[in-house]
């Protein structure tokens, strides 16, 4: 792929246009430039070379961050899976806290909130909130706190 990039210096000796230094014509290219266009202040790419320059200039941290992102998904899932066996086994032993060195772990048993429908309250009424209240339920959880220092 050849991709050609102006240079905005006056007095280019290559007439404001030369080879990419990631062109696949390089090796053979009279009129390279030695600089790389993404560090180059002179440089003016179109946005099909900019892309395919900042695509190569940055393929090692955009792959880094898909693996992470794959890798933070699956960890979250894990956690996810945890949590839920630790809940379990808090509300089987009718444990609401443990607490040691490293870890605190609170639990929470399921209850109902009450609250104000505020959108509907202030599309119809907005004068009176206790006939556009809602009830909801809210399940059972546990709070972890890993605590500061060795982890």
């Amino acid at each position: 792929m050849k991709m050609r990039i102006k240079c905005k210096q006056a007095g280019c000796p290559f007439e404001y246009e030369h080879c990419c230094v990631e062109c696949d014509e390089l090796e053979h290219c009279e009129s390279s430039c030695n600089l790389k266009p993404d560090s180059c202040q002179n440089s003016e790419m179109n946005g099909e070379t900019s892309l395919q320059v900042f695509k190569n200039a940055n393929v090692e941290v955009i792959n880094a961050i898909a693996q992470i992102s794959v890798a933070k998904k699956q960890i979250e899932e894990q956690e996810k899976t945890m949590k839920e066996k630790l809940l379990a086994a808090m509300e089987a032993y009718g444990v609401t806290k443990f607490e040691n060195d490293v870890i605190k772990i609170t639990y929470y048993a399921p209850s109902t909130t009450t609250s104000i429908d505020s959108t509907r309250l202030k599309k119809e009424q907005p004068d009176i909130a206790k006939e556009y209240s809602k009830t909801s339920s809210k399940k059972s959880y546990i709070k972890i706190e890993v605590k500061a220092g060795d982890k």
